[in-house]
């Protein structure tokens, strides 16, 4: 008996150990619940943080000094900060007239709107609006983003001729409206006895407010008549994303992006905001970039490039031409802090902040697990959730993220993708563009020639309701295959409503990608159209090798700088069920809804809205139908993957889901919807604690080691004179290891930004560079004050150092007056030197003759002696000479004394 309770207080001894263990790592996220409500009230928001009515706030404090003083003195708050969100101008380019108005567009000129970079004053913005918490901006590439510190020589050249310039903006603007045909009278432009009249959309919520102001400010100076309307982003996203903008209803939008991950490649960005490619709306399809422009886009758009050179070369086209075309003009990079109270953490992604995909699975109350975050955004529930075309706001993304799961995550430090779902892949590459990073998940190979199985699935004929394989379709070869090894997941993975992971799911999207874009199909739809074009010129074929574990092989035509991009974008994950799609998909078949907003817009009926609105009755009715039916979409094809039976057993758990929640969003992320209220803008994220990952899967992402610098430039330098800078780049207060630094970048400035020399550092040591300029780059230099700029990139973190220090060029015959002056100063210094040693030997040889003179007085006196005892011994010799003589001695006589 004894043993038997010693056995059970050990056991007890042992749980108690081991609950913090098991209470640390909860299976699903760190916490029990997300409640998500808007405040847009900076200071409201600060207060409320403070006194712990708000834990974490998913938008950016865009703050007056006062309220950011305010945070760093108050001990509850924390910051971090962020690098990804920017500010720029979107125009309306349909003209020069528009069809609905007959009003004339002045934006429809390219020329008008590449002079707004002169009108407008970037450093203005940056200082008086932005706090200093922002830097100028002219392209899309961001500042701290890699490709521009690729091509920076190239975006300082275009900085300086974009820069502010009233009187030019005005010459152009004025030169050009004439030719559009219209009058300037009384300080006023008039077009048919009309004046031209500008509808300026301006956010509200941010500086966007006093940045539009100063806009129309600066076009009204010109004489155009402004009409300001002032609304946040569901009031004037009607009119700019959804509505059609040959209606005539805006001219101007003060829009806002970010970048939910570091970009590590930007190329597709020209195409994404000046072309068709980026179909997000009935505005893009207005695009008509010119030829050359269009090109450049595509090729970047698609990776096609032979070499780093040649792709750096189109990146510089790029940015020439987006601002020739300048249907955006671009305003500034935020540097953006993001708020939070101490007790709570959560990843913040260098370019994102919190609005990142890494946050749902980080964020936490330090030390401790479970508990209800309440979490306040700028804006919630903005627009539509489908899962095939809806929102694109980041306040709805935020939500999705933790909803849905991925087959990667994007490291929130350097922008590659790290793999979520996805246990294993392999890229055999063609090109020898493609290099492969430390991820440990991933394998490169490089081989002469990449054939297509012609098993592989090259495509859907929507009318046959069968797939057309890469054989059928002559498609043999490919630049990239890709091997996915996803692990044992069908029949494993569970959908937030209950229902299991099976291959249908995989492969509902397929079929439906092909009747978006076929126009014999009641879900074709034109904005699909441009991307699938660009889209099919890279896809040569898919194949299921194996379903346990699930391993895919992707066939393409599509390269890139890191293999892990390759791979994620093409290997995909099905965030939601395929029945959750199949309802939306018979709304549309029917005609009662669309997937998109151009589709919506087009045939007047509802964008559909899976989580609130009128579209949820149509969707009830459509579920009903299909319970009844056992409908399957894509009939021919998708029931060799599924049943009738199935399919009505998973909308019966759908039906369950929509009474129990009030909306139709299943997903298998770390949280599900619990509730969605649009009106009141609020959402309730509960845990699923189905959800495959424990929480501290993602714990050992720390602080982003960002390089630090410090630059030593000479004291003066000559024009014709080789000049030494050292640069000393730091992590942490110790010396970066060279092996993580991808390089170190020089560019010499004038005060005017006009580039004089560039180069590439070279490392001396962990932590030490050095850059040398030429005897020909200080030849270009003139006498005056220049700087040097440094950038530098770790393999770390993508955001790239830049520092600045001035440096003095000097005259040569300053330099040789100095180097002679130098000299005559370092003569005399020797020839004193030498003056001082003569005295010092004169002294010494007055003090030896001194000593001379003693010893010859010596010398004198001894002799004097000396020849008074030779005269003595001579006289004593004389005396002695004058004794009586006297025999020798005798041997064997004694001498007697």
């Amino acid at each position: 008996m004894k043993n038997t309770v010693a056995l059970i207080i050990l056991l007890l001894v042992a749980l108690s150990a081991l609950l913090p263990l098991l209470q640390a790592q909860p299976q699903g996220p760190w916490v029990d619940e997300v409640d998500f409500f808007a405040e847009r009230d900076y200071a409201k928001v600060v207060d409320m943080l403070s006194k712990g009515d708000m834990h974490i706030y998913f938008s950016d404090i865009r703050a007056d000094p006062a309220l950011m003083a305010k945070i760093k003195g108050d001990p509850n708050l924390a910051m971090k900060y962020s690098y990804g969100l920017i500010f720029e101008l979107t125009f309306n380019p349909v003209g020069p007239e528009f069809p609905a108005t007959g009003k004339l567009n002045p934006f429809s000129n390219p020329r008008i709107r590449e002079a707004v970079n002169w009108l407008i004053d970037r450093n203005y913005i940056v200082n008086e609006i932005m706090g200093g918490l922002a830097a100028p901006k002219w392209t899309p590439l961001l500042t701290s983003f890699p490709d521009y510190a690729r091509i920076a020589d190239v975006m300082k050249l275009l900085e300086a001729k974009y820069s502010y310039d009233f009187e030019k903006a005005k010459t152009v603007i004025f030169e050009e409206m004439v030719k559009l045909g219209a009058t300037y009278k009384d300080g006023k432009w008039y077009y048919k006895d009309s004046p031209v009249e500008i509808i300026f959309l301006i956010r509200t919520e941010d500086q966007r407010r006093q940045i539009g102001d100063y806009v129309a400010d600066q076009l009204e100076k010109l004489g155009f008549t402004v009409t300001r309307k002032y609304g946040r982003s569901r009031d004037l996203a009607p009119l700019w994303v959804r509505g059609n903008p040959a209606d005539g209803k805006w001219h101007v939008y003060t829009g806002g992006w970010i970048y939910t991950l570091i970009a590590r490649d930007q190329g597709s960005d020209f195409g994404f905001y000046y072309t068709p490619l980026g179909a997000m709306g009935p505005l893009w399809s207005a695009y008509k970039p010119d030829p050359v422009f269009y090109e450049v886009c595509t090729k970047l758009w698609n990776n096609e490039y032979k070499s780093i050179e040649e792709r750096l070369s189109l990146l510089a086209k790029a940015a020439e031409l987006a601002l020739k075309d300048s249907v955006r003009v671009w305003l500034v990079d935020q540097i953006a802090p993001w708020v939070y109270r101490k007790e709570v953490d959560a990843a913040a992604d260098l370019a994102a902040g919190f609005d990142n995909p890494l946050w749902p699975v980080t964020i936490r109350f330090v030390g401790k697990t479970g508990g209800v975050i309440k979490a306040g955004m700028r804006e919630v529930l903005v627009d539509p959730w489908n899962p095939v075309a809806g929102t694109n706001w980041v306040y709805d993304s935020v939500l999705i993220w933790a909803v849905n799961d991925y087959a990667f995550r994007g490291n929130p430090y350097n922008g590659l993708y790290m793999a979520n779902r996805v246990v294993s892949a392999e890229v055999y590459a063609v090109k020898g563009l493609v290099t492969a990073s430390s991820s440990d998940w991933l394998k490169l190979t490089f081989v002469d020639k990449v054939e297509v199985p012609p098993d592989a699935w090259y495509a859907y004929d929507v009318k046959t309701g069968k797939v057309v394989t890469s054989g059928e379709a002559g498609a043999k070869y490919a630049q990239v295959k890709i091997v996915v090894n996803y692990g044992d997941v069908l029949g494993k993975i569970k959908y937030h409503d209950g229902t299991t992971m099976t291959l249908a799911d995989w492969l509902i999207s397929w079929p439906l990608t092909f009747a978006r874009v076929d126009k014999s199909s009641p879900l074709y739809d034109e904005s699909a159209v441009p991307p699938f074009e660009q889209w099919r010129q890279m896809f040569q074929g898919w194949r299921i090798v194996s379903q346990s574990p699930l391993v895919i092989e992707y066939y393409v035509n599509y390269t890139n700088l890191d293999a892990e991009y390759i791979v994620a974008s093409f290997a995909g994950w099905p965030g939601n069920p395929w029945h959750m799609l199949a309802i939306g998909i018979r709304a549309e078949e029917k005609g009662l809804l669309a997937f998109s907003s151009d589709k919506a817009a087009a045939k007047n009926v509802e964008w559909m809205n899976y989580i609130g609105g009128p579209s949820l009755d149509i969707l009830s009715k459509m579920l009903d139908e299909s319970i009844a039916e056992g409908y399957i979409p894509f009939k021919e094809f998708m029931s060799k993957y599924t049943s009738v039976d199935e399919a009505k057993a998973r909308y019966n758990a759908l039906k369950s889901w929509f009474k129990d929640h009030g909306h139709f969003w299943v997903g298998n992320g770390p949280f599900y919807l619990d509730k969605a209220d649009y009106n009141a803008h609020i959402a309730v994220l509960k845990a699923n604690r189905n959800y495959v990952d424990k929480a501290d899967r993602w714990a050992f992402l720390a602080a982003p080691p960002i390089p630090e610098l410090s630059v030593k430039v000479p004291d003066a330098v000559v024009p014709g004179i080789e000049a030494t800078f050292t640069i000393n780049v730091n992590v942490a207060g110790k010396p970066y290891p060279t092996e993580r630094i991808d390089f170190v970048k020089y560019i010499v400035l004038d005060a005017a930004g006009n580039v004089y020399a560039k180069g590439v550092a070279t490392a001396q040591a962990d932590g030490v560079w050095v850059a040398k300029l030429s005897s020909e780059d200080t030849g270009k230099l003139m006498p005056g004050g220049y700087r040097i700029m440094v950038i530098a990139l770790s393999k770390d973190v993508a955001i790239p150092s830049i520092q600045e220090k001035p440096f003095t060029v000097i005259p040569q015959i300053a330099y040789f007056q100095t180097l002679l002056a130098d000299t005559k100063s370092s003569l005399e210094a020797k020839i004193g030197s030498v003056q001082a040693g003569v005295t010092d030997l004169n002294n010494k040889v007055s003090s030896l003759t001194a000593r001379v003179g003693s010893l010859e007085s010596t010398v004198n006196t001894a002799l004097a002696l000396s020849v008074i005892g030779l005269v003595i011994a001579i006289v004593a010799l004389a005396l002695a000479l004058r004794k009586p003589k006297t025999e020798a001695p005798k041997e064997g006589t004694q001498v007697k004394p």
